[in-house]
């Protein structure tokens, strides 16, 4: 990497970062609101009705969920409504709302599910570098995100920003302990000191890259690039 370009880059980095400090901020103090369109907060039942325990219940718990993100990938939010998704997954609406409330609750649980799996699949991408390079590591956890969020794009994107507008009360601490303990493996070789706002600063700036790509269309290998440049940026050179 060149000099201009290094610098650029950190420059670029640098005015994010502010920002992201404030968002994250944001997010602690509202992550669980739900606001109406004027912005203020209202309240509605999100948490589904009903747990399924028997395997036929959780069989028709997933149903509705594909049904549901296979709307959304075809029709956007315009054509998602509780009545189509109920005769995409083929059952009664009387079922439908034996587990959830409203279209809300289904988008909750979408995006609750999308970040299980993206969690289980970073944490287990910084197992698996143990014993390797912070480079090394770092690529394994963008190669992962990026992977996570590339797969059905059109839904993550949908998703992120149903996501903004609705909170999430997800909050993995197993998933950022993870993180966490790879910078302090690390220490050494970082210009940034180890704390939990510079794990949650990373994932930001990360998260942000990968949205850029999704929504400019760049390719999977194009996103991952810009993610390594942006996080090295930010982790390995001090400004």
């Amino acid at each position: 990497m060149s000099i201009l370009t290094l610098i650029g880059l950190r420059a670029v980095v640098s005015s994010h970062i502010r920002l992201l400090l404030v968002q994250y901020e944001q997010m602690l103090t509202n992550k669980t609101r739900v606001h109406d369109g004027r912005g203020r907060p209202r309240k509605t039942r999100l948490k589904p009705r009903k747990v399924p325990r028997q395997a036929r219940s959780q069989e028709t718990v997933s149903v509705i969920l594909e049904a549901s993100a296979r709307i959304l990938e075809s029709d956007g939010m315009r054509g998602f409504n509780t009545n189509a998704i109920a005769a995409k997954a083929g059952v009664s609406i009387g079922s439908f709302y034996q587990y959830f409330p409203n279209k809300d609750s289904i988008v909750l649980a979408l995006i609750s599910s999308f970040e299980e799996a993206f969690h289980d699949a970073v944490v287990k991408a910084v197992q698996e570098g143990k014993g390797k390079g912070l480079k090394t590591r770092l690529r394994l956890v963008v190669r992962t995100l990026v992977s996570a969020h590339y797969y059905r794009p059109r839904l993550k994107r949908i998703l992120e920003i149903e996501e903004e507008r609705l909170g999430s009360e997800a909050e993995d601490s197993a998933f950022h302990a993870n993180l966490l303990e790879l910078l302090r493996e690390h220490r050494e070789e970082m210009a940034m000191p180890v704390s939990r706002v510079t794990e949650r600063v990373f994932m930001a700036i990360l998260r942000s890259v990968v949205d850029l790509g999704l929504t400019s269309g760049a390719s999977p290998q194009s996103t991952e690039q810009r993610a390594m440049h942006a996080i090295c940026g930010y982790l390995l050179y001090a400004g």
